[in-house]
């Protein structure tokens, strides 16, 4: 691509932010209710062919705290569904989680990938200080002062960059930021079953023969949201939309009753990304373009969110210059060091419950059997439930 010249016409803004998807959407609402001049950058989403649509999220009270804050929580809250028990089962043990064990609320909230960020959209398009530039620029340039971005010869300066462009980023790459990644060896299937019995706002996970199974409830009382985490190669054939609702139904002991798939399903390959840095000079990454984690806990939304969360609050601060060397300074400082603790903590947990050996197995349902009966336990794994800090 060609890189614009000295006499293009340039926009100016405190804060460029490339990606379109939900966390782009929310940062440049959080940006906007600020008070900041937006520019975001990037193509709306249509006939996504990777599953996203079908893309269910458990979002966190701390999220959910932030779409209220936003206004617009109340768009969504028909169309969700509040998750108050977790029910987590390995062999003949089982652990259940209550949001009334440790005094909040809801453990998590579930939202639909396409109801939320259709929601995030229709909000921005009344927001004066957004400029939404339909495609992803074809140029950067960090200077002293600003960086620049180019689109068919013209050319955008921002004074902070946040690169909001999911795991492939490219705002990433011209930034220069390492990256690399641990392959699970695992893929998700992600599917709806419509259920015999109304799921009552439960989610339940299964750790069973190397797998993570979840069902998660949805706003229809009688539908869930599966997402399968497994080695098995089979998982991957064809024909498994003809078997899969009665497999399912058999591994989790017809917990909800007899299943029927709804609409088809979807698989990817599981991967942790981690970056070196979440910064470079007038550059700053969040949610997937800075790390992705393993779905067993549902962190993944949440943990990007908290990133943002802890830009607004610098922004807040560093409102006459978002990109400067002290504002990124305070991001790296109280992000970086908590997001690898997550995500090794995940990988750690991800190793023990799909481990075979047997003794390690009896192990992991002996220490599950003390959680159900050590109350203080169970509010420190609800802690957990609900969300990273």
């Amino acid at each position: 691509m060609s890189r614009p010249t000295a006499a293009d016409p340039t926009v100016t803004s405190p804060l460029a932010i490339v990606g379109s998807g939900v966390i782009g959407a929310l940062s440049a609402l959080t940006a906007a209710q600020l008070g900041l001049k937006v520019l975001w950058f990037g193509p709306a989403e249509v006939d996504r062919t990777d599953g996203a649509d079908a893309r269910n999220y458990a979002l966190s009270p701390a999220t959910v705290g932030l779409l209220k804050r936003l206004g617009v929580w109340s768009a969504l809250e028909a169309n969700s569904c509040t998750v108050t028990r977790m029910e987590v089962f390995s062999g003949a043990s089982r652990v259940d989680l209550t949001a009334s064990d440790s005094g909040v609320e809801f453990l998590s909230a579930m939202v639909t990938h396409r109801n939320l960020l259709d929601v995030l959209e229709q909000a921005l398009k009344f927001r004066a200080p957004v400029t939404r530039v339909p495609v992803r620029p074809n140029y950067l340039e960090a200077l002293p002062d600003r960086v620049r971005l180019g689109v068919d010869g013209k050319t955008f300066d921002a004074q902070l960059v946040l690169g909001a462009d999911g795991a492939r980023s490219w705002v990433r790459g011209q930034a220069g930021i390492l990256w690399g990644q641990r392959d699970y060896s695992q893929n998700a299937i992600v599917a709806a079953f419509h259920t015999e019995f109304p799921h009552g706002g439960v989610a339940a996970q299964w750790f069973d023969r190397g797998d993570i199974l979840a069902l998660l409830p949805l706003a229809d009382p009688q539908q869930v949201s599966m997402v399968w985490s497994s080695s098995r190669v089979d998982l991957l054939a064809p024909d498994l939309n003809a078997t899969i609702a009665d497999q399912i139904a058999d591994r989790t002991a017809m917990r909800f009753g007899r299943l029927r798939l709804v609409g088809s399903l979807t698989s990817s390959p599981l991967r942790m990304l981690l970056t070196d840095e979440l910064t470079a000079p007038r550059i700053a990454l969040l949610g997937d373009a800075a790390h992705t984690v393993h779905p067993l806990a549902g962190y993944g939304l949440n943990l990007g969110i908290q990133d943002l969360l802890c830009l607004e609050n610098i922004w807040k601060e560093y409102r006459s210059d978002p990109g400067n060397g002290s504002a990124l300074a305070a991001y790296r400082r109280q992000r970086l060091r908590r997001i690898k603790t997550v995500q090794w903590s995940l990988d750690l947990l991800q190793r023990w419950v799909v481990q075979p050996h047997p003794t390690l197995q009896r192990l992991s349902q002996l220490g599950m059997r003390v959680v159900a009966n050590t109350g203080l336990l169970r509010q420190l794994l609800i802690r957990q439930a609900i969300g990273p800090s």
